[in-house]
């Protein structure tokens, strides 16, 4: 009876997040994929919605209001708020920005500036990659998203003669490349995305070129050493139909397989489900895409 009642209880979380119930911004591509403060960049949105992929106007801003050590959020919440960010513009099209100058200040790994009234800051530690990002809000419809642009700042924490060495070795992230999406049966058998059974279950699987895992040092402060690490994949699947099996699959460091899987749960009637997604590298980069998926 206690089951029974438990199960009675358990609360309602509404869709999961990779139904697309309503438009959203899911990713944001910059162009290229790391910059140096000061050097202008390209952002694109990606903003999906029931019915495919739309290009709405965006809000545009930067956010220069760096994190102090007691905020465990991404960004600082200023950056949220309204009057929060520097804005750019209002725009359907890919927005073209300069990355403020002072970014390894504000958000990498160099002396942050004083604030007037507040206690000093302490500098930016890098990601897991060694990575340090800028900030850039995207509202769509006053709804804001928070995108990182990965920036290039000096190697902290290193002897001059390994910083030395990264600086004449360290390759500039590049975005990654998505190639197309597949769909099989249980049984291994190739399935057309134009002729997908209702209420059948589908395996999908996409790809990613092999130029797209790039490898690149990190330094080891103990050892005073580079240790050379290989990009790491991830994709994000969002649907407006159907049901999606693992939202977020990928591939470690150290797997050399070039695709990822997932499962879909095709709708029980006849009708086109847009499917979306999202291809991310461990540093940063990112690209997307939007298939059509047939039911009859």
């Amino acid at each position: 009876m206690l089951l029974l009642l438990a199960a009675g209880c358990r609360p309602d979380f509404g869709p999961s997040l990779s139904r697309v119930t309503a438009a959203r911004v899911a990713a944001v591509r910059f162009e290229p994929a790391e910059a140096a403060p000061g050097a202008s960049v390209t952002a694109t949105a990606f903003v999906v919605a029931p019915g495919g992929a739309t290009a709405p106007a965006l809000d545009w801003s930067l956010c220069v209001t760096p994190k102090p050590t007691t905020v465990n959020d991404v960004v600082d919440p200023a950056c949220l708020q309204p009057g929060g960010t520097t804005a750019l513009s209002s725009t359907a099209a890919p927005e073209m920005l300069t990355l403020p100058a002072m970014g390894c200040r504000l958000f990498g790994p160099d002396t942050p500036p004083q604030m007037a009234g507040e206690p000093p800051l302490q500098s930016r530690a890098p990601d897991v990659t060694g990575g340090y990002y800028q900030p850039v809000r995207a509202d769509l419809d006053g709804a804001p998203t928070i995108a990182l642009a990965r920036i290039r700042c000096a190697l902290a924490g290193a002897s001059f003669e390994v910083a030395s060495e990264y600086a004449a070795t360290y390759l500039s992230n590049r975005n990654p490349t998505l190639t197309p999406v597949a769909a099989y049966a249980s049984d291994g058998t190739a399935v057309a995305l134009d002729a997908i059974a209702a209420g059948s279950v589908v395996t999908l699987a996409v790809g990613w070129t092999d130029d797209s895992p790039e490898s690149f040092p990190v330094l080891d402060p103990l050892a005073q050493l580079l240790v050379t690490h290989r990009e790491a994949m991830t994709v994000s699947w969002l649907a407006d139909g159907g049901e999606i099996g693992a939202t977020n699959t990928g591939r470690g460091e150290d797997d050399p397989a070039l695709f990822t899987t997932t499962t879909w749960t095709a709708p029980p009637t006849p009708g086109t489900t847009h499917l979306f997604v999202v291809l991310h590298d461990s540093r940063g980069g990112v690209d997307f895409a939007t298939w059509d998926l047939i039911v009859k």
